[in-house]
């Protein structure tokens, strides 16, 4: 008796055909984005915590992106998925040799082109070395009274050599030139808009050192006072400027910026050291804001030891321009706000004033997102003749601070009911020489959950703003230790951040520090 052939099915027979690269294109993308990170949109977020400017993936310092490069060998398929996330963030040196190489690069490889979204050019501030020179001391930068164009330059650029670096850096103990073949702004806009016409983010990188050069704007115009034109990039949407101090001095420096971008819906400006001119800068451009900006994060004081910036400017008798109330007037158009300096209260008043006058404007509010960095509180006016350091210290020990951020918080608290969209709220001290770091005042709100600071003030403010708002814990934050009669001999410092301080426990640091 014969044996019956065995007759195979028809999806048998397909599946021993099956490819790789014939699995469904969202399988192959879930399997890169695990290999390269999680791709960003490369337009203006609309999640108020996460800015288009930052989450990009990692590939570009990547320290194995040989290998991930070579992921693109391994079928067709891949190729092109490869290339888009390595040459979606791309970094340029902003000399003129760099830039025209880069232009030769795409050229040559014009298919790459299109991949890039989110061109970051960093300007070089040090050149080739130099002899060490003579000691010759810069002349002390100025504030003049109605402007602030180029007080510094004009005393320490009498000629046009500092601007292409072939003067040396003239202190004592610097050996290098000033880097002598940076590309202007108007030839890195033009190489931007020319190379690159899918790019939707810009970052300029303008570096950081003592008494730096600015970065030419234009080469018949180094100052860039002279009210010319950059190459206007319609689709760069978010704009990054870190080392702001050597892109942005003047109000029209701004302007000139501004006018070449005239769709950006997100931007970033960093200063490093904070400037008086720095702060007149960014005090024109609230006042002149682009309807067109959703998101703002400005920082005009970095993360410093305080002990030669603390007062840096009290020995000049000058005090920066108040921002808070520009700063409350713009917070109602933006969808999130960000700053790092000073601030106080009185960034929470004109949306109060605004209330008072009219009830329909309020419920306009399209902020989502505040993020406050409080470098210290605004000086208020006394009666008293104290001295000016006293209130101009920020810590955890100065109780005049921790009364002035108590009132911040409790300003920013009453506004929540004219910020119904405003869903993440966060304020914070940060003080690198703080003797206990994890007791810097700070307060946060996450959707109806709140934490950091607090006292009856803040508690009945909230209930009133936002009943269904409620702090995961109310605890003093410290342990304090008592001796006899009762008295504050010591306390016990956490170590890590607690979820709730109380305002009362700050004037225990302070008696506990006392020598």
């Amino acid at each position: 008796m014969e044996e019956a052939p065995i007759i195979t099915d028809g999806p048998a027979s397909s599946e021993a055909g099956l490819r790789f690269e014939d699995l469904p294109i969202e399988i192959h993308e879930a399997i890169l984005d695990y290999l390269f990170g999680e791709r960003a949109s490369a337009l203006t977020s609309v999640g108020p915590s996460k800015p288009s400017a930052r989450g990009w993936n990692k590939s570009l310092r990547h320290p194995r992106r040989k290998a991930l490069s070579n992921l693109s060998l391994i079928s067709p398929v891949w190729r092109s998925l490869v290339q888009e996330r390595i040459y979606r963030h791309i970094k340029i040196k902003g000399t003129t040799d760099e830039l025209a190489g880069g232009a030769h690069w795409f050229s040559m490889h014009p298919h790459l082109a299109p991949h890039v979204r989110h061109v970051e050019i960093w300007i070089p501030v040090w050149g080739r070395r130099a002899n060490k020179t003579p000691h010759h001391p810069f002349p002390a930068r100025r504030y003049h009274e109605g402007t602030v164009e180029w007080a510094d330059v004009a005393g320490t650029q009498t000629n046009g050599a500092m601007w292409d670096g072939f003067e040396p850096n003239r202190g004592g103990d610097y050996k290098y030139y000033y880097a002598s073949h940076n590309a202007t702004l108007a030839e890195i806009f033009h190489h931007v808009k020319a190379c690159f016409p899918e790019a939707r983010i810009l970052t300029l990188e303008g570096g950081h050192c003592k008494r730096p050069p600015m970065i030419r704007h234009f080469r018949d115009d180094p100052p860039g006072q002279s009210r010319q034109a950059l190459p206007r990039l319609p689709d760069i949407q978010t704009f990054v400027m870190r080392g702001a101090w050597n892109i942005m001095r003047s109000p029209q420096h701004w302007r000139t910026l501004s006018d070449a971008l005239p769709n950006l819906r997100e931007w970033h400006c960093a200063y490093v050291k904070p400037k008086i001119e720095g702060y007149d800068t960014v005090a024109d451009v609230l006042l002149r804001l682009p309807s067109s900006l959703v998101h703002v994060n400005i920082s005009l004081e970095g993360f410093y030891n305080k002990d030669n910036s603390q007062s840096g400017w009290l020995g000049d008798g000058i005090n920066p321009p108040h921002l808070c109330g520009l700063l409350g007037e713009v917070a109602p158009r933006l969808e999130s706000l960000a700053f790092t300096g000073k601030i106080c209260a009185c960034l929470f008043q004109p949306a109060a004033c605004t209330d008072q006058s009219t009830s329909l404007i309020p419920s306009k509010s399209r902020l989502k997102s505040l993020d406050l960095v409080v470098k210290t509180c605004c000086r208020e006016k006394r009666s008293s003749s104290s001295l000016p350091f006293l209130d101009e210290f920020s810590g955890i020990t100065n109780l005049n601070f921790i009364r002035s951020f108590e009132k911040l918080v409790i300003g920013a608290v009453h506004n929540l009911r004219f910020h119904q969209s405003l869903d993440y709220m966060r304020i914070r001290f940060i003080d690198l020489d703080s003797a206990c770091p994890p007791l810097n005042p700070y307060f946060q709100l996450v959707g109806t959950e709140c934490c950091g600071l607090w006292s009856a003030s803040i508690l009945e403010t909230l209930h009133d703003s936002r009943p269904e708002a409620q702090f995961v814990e109310l605890n003093d934050g410290i342990y304090p230790q008592y001796g006899p009669n009762n008295q504050i001999v010591g306390a016990v410092y956490p170590r890590t951040r607690p979820l709730s301080i109380h305002a009362l426990t700050y004037k225990i640091i302070a008696e506990v520090s006392k020598p």
